[in-house]
């Protein structure tokens, strides 16, 4: 009997792609057809002739050598195989309707997750009508809309003796950062070691802002290896952005490898996995940390809870 095929296409946002990649080949028990939606796989100008010459036809005629490229390289994996079981796609608003419309066509069964909120992401709203089952992480979007309510997941449960951090954070340079320097030093203030560690394309930036809690980092830090961040702390310091419901994957990240966590987010308390010895909620007014909360071990969750985050059991859940 033939192996059932998945199709499952992403883009590559920050090596995201690669964590679920190894999910669906470890897990779910199909062929997995990988291709990206933002890029061609090894596009390369063959010398500095093929560059000017591709500037000139920009410019001319509104043609681009590395866009035909990317559409030749996507069309060409997607149509390896006639047909597939599955389709799982990330961020479906970069594909137009018409290769939407193409590649369920091809499905048996066609899901999409919208890993962030429609009000963040134009153009997301409009792909929903090509798939049978639609996730989302936002709350509020899937009551408006009628989606699966999603969560995330841990993919990691290593541990490390004697971390350098009592409480740290990583993150980019963003609009939160006012609220995470009020953060920090407060902590501090309680003689904790409290750090941060944020990335930005402004190599200048270092120089221009000094903070004994802050470092800057100037390449960006794939998925995939950020938790090796957060294996040294403690505690994981979690900043919600301003328009954001759902939980990032630092709740997650926590939970597998079972470390403490503080989090701007208040809808943290609707999810089964919360517990406040585990989880501490900074609010506005917040002006420390509890030392009761700073003082008990983390408390295990049942392994009904833990084991349902598990990324072997997302990937279960989400192609059943």
């Amino acid at each position: 009997m033939d192996k059932k095929r998945l199709l499952y296409i992403a883009p590559d946002h920050y090596s995201f792609y690669k964590v679920i990649l190894e999910g669906f080949q470890k897990y779910s028990q199909h062929e997995v057809q990988f291709v990206y939606s933002n890029k061609s796989e090894n596009f390369k100008y063959k010398n500095i002739f093929e560059r000017v010459y591709n500037f000139f036809l920009k410019t001319f005629t509104g043609k681009n050598i590395k866009k035909l490229y990317k559409e030749q390289y996507f069309e060409k994996k997607v149509n390896e195989y006639k047909k597939y079981d599955i389709v799982y796609i990330n961020r479906p608003d970069i594909l137009s309707d018409e290769q939407l419309d193409s590649i369920t066509s091809k499905c048996d069964k066609s899901i999409v997750y919208y890993w962030d909120s429609f009000e963040k992401i134009d153009g997301q709203f409009e792909t929903m009508k090509y798939f049978d089952k639609v996730y989302s992480f936002d709350k509020f979007d899937c009551e408006k809309y009628g989606m699966i309510k999603g969560h995330n997941f841990f993919y990691v449960t290593e541990t490390i003796n004697n971390p350098q951090y009592d409480v740290f954070f990583l993150g980019t340079y963003d609009s939160r950062f006012e609220n995470l320097i009020s953060i920090l030093e407060k902590i501090n203030n309680q003689g904790i070691n409290v750090h941060a560690t944020l990335f930005t394309y402004d190599v200048n930036l270092s120089k221009e802002i000094k903070h004994k809690n802050i470092s800057f980092i100037h390449k960006i830090v794939p998925f995939n290896e950020a938790y090796t961040f957060n294996l040294n702390t403690k505690i994981i310091l979690d900043i919600q952005h301003d328009t954001q419901v759902g939980l990032s994957f630092r709740p997650y990240e926590a939970m597998g490898l079972k470390k403490k966590l503080i989090t701007t987010n208040p809808h943290i308390k609707e999810y089964d996995f919360y517990n406040p010895k585990n989880i501490f909620i900074w609010e506005k007014d917040t002006q420390e940390i509890p030392s009761d909360f700073l003082n008990s071990p983390y408390e295990e969750l049942p392994e009904e809870i833990y084991n349902k985050y598990k990324l072997e059991n997302w990937v279960k859940t989400i192609l059943s």
